[in-house]
This record gives structure tokens, C-alpha cells and sequence, in this order.
């Protein structure tokens, strides 16, 4: 949980962001939720593109994938071949804010790093560029409590990315 809270303290996070490497890969036989309730409630959030990539994120091998604006459980790192799988699989499902290209994304990946780079100017050293329209934060590289990530916040709120489905301005 610190890491999300890293990335939501820093408000670079909303749905634009996804954490990875929390540890544990138990496998689950469904995605949680039921899928029997009713069809207008179904249609209502899956007509959300970020809600029907994190749908098919769970159907293909993580279960614990979250939809926009919620934490994430118990996810593999970006780098092992479940969560690899599961990004191929749901490629074409990706939010367009989220595809690189598209000039949505390169103008948020632009302000991203703008902050980021704040946040290492204002003494958290090894805060990590965005990659993908995402900050992964390892876990155990910086202490989202110490004085001087609290600081960094601070000083760079003003470069601040809010939510990715804005259009900015």
C-alpha cells in the first residue's frame, strides 16, 4: 500500500498510473466479482474504457488488477511473464490516454516528467521518470512519510498531472 499511496499522494496517479512488483502471484479462478448482476449496471461500467482493459487484465492472469481509481492487490512485477501476458492480450483495449503515440500521451508523459524530475530536484533522489504514461515506484525506494518527499510534494504541486482522462490546460 505505500507505493499507491506514493503515487496518490503525488496525484500523478489517478488512472494513469499502475503500481507493480507488490509480491505474490496466487493464481485465482475468477476476477472477483460476479457476473451475473444486472445488465444495466454491467453496460454502465463497461462502457468505460479503463474498466472493460482492467476486465480483461483480470480474465488474463491477474486477478488482482484494479479498475481506475482503486488500489492495486497483489500484483507480479511489469516485468514477469503473467503481467506480460495479460498486457499483450489487452493491448487493444488500453485507454488511448494510455497508448504510446498518441498525442495525449505524449503530452502527459511531458508533464509527468516535469514533476518527476521537481520531485528529484526537491530532494527525493531516485524518484523514478514516468514509462508508459505510468511512475512505477519500487517498493522500498523511497519513504512516502520522510520529511523530504513531503517537501518535494509541496514544491512541485504546482506541476502537479491530474486525472489522465482530462485534456489538460
Amino acid at each position: 500500500m505505500n507505493r499507491a499511496s506514493v503515487l496518490l499522494a503525488a496525484s500523478a496517479a489517478a488512472l494513469a498510473l499502475t503500481a507493480a512488483g507488490c509480491g505474490g502471484s496466487g493464481e485465482s479462478g475468477g476476477a472477483g466479482g460476479s457476473t451475473s448482476g444486472s445488465s444495466g449496471a454491467k453496460a454502465a461500467a463497461t462502457a468505460d474504457p479503463g474498466v472493460k482493459h482492467a476486465q480483461c487484465m483480470r480474465e488474463n492472469g491477474l486477478p488482482g488488477y484494479p479498475d481506475p481509481g482503486q488500489n492495486p492487490q497483489n500484483l507480479p512485477g511489469r516485468d514477469s511473464p503473467q503481467f506480460q501476458k495479460a498486457q499483450r492480450a489487452c493491448q487493444s483495449l488500453e485507454p488511448a490516454e494510455k497508448q504510446p503515440g498518441t498525442p495525449e500521451n505524449a503530452e502527459l508523459q511531458q508533464k509527468m516528467l516535469k514533476w518527476t524530475q521537481c520531485m528529484r530536484k526537491n530532494g527525493v533522489p531516485n524518484f523514478p521518470d514516468p514509462q508508459n504514461g505510468r511512475i512505477q515506484v519500487k517498493k522500498g525506494t523511497i519513504d512516502n512519510k520522510s520529511p523530504q518527499f513531503r517537501k518535494a510534494v509541496e514544491a512541485c504541486r504546482p506541476l502537479e498531472v491530474g486525472g489522465a482522462k482530462g485534456t489538460g490546460g
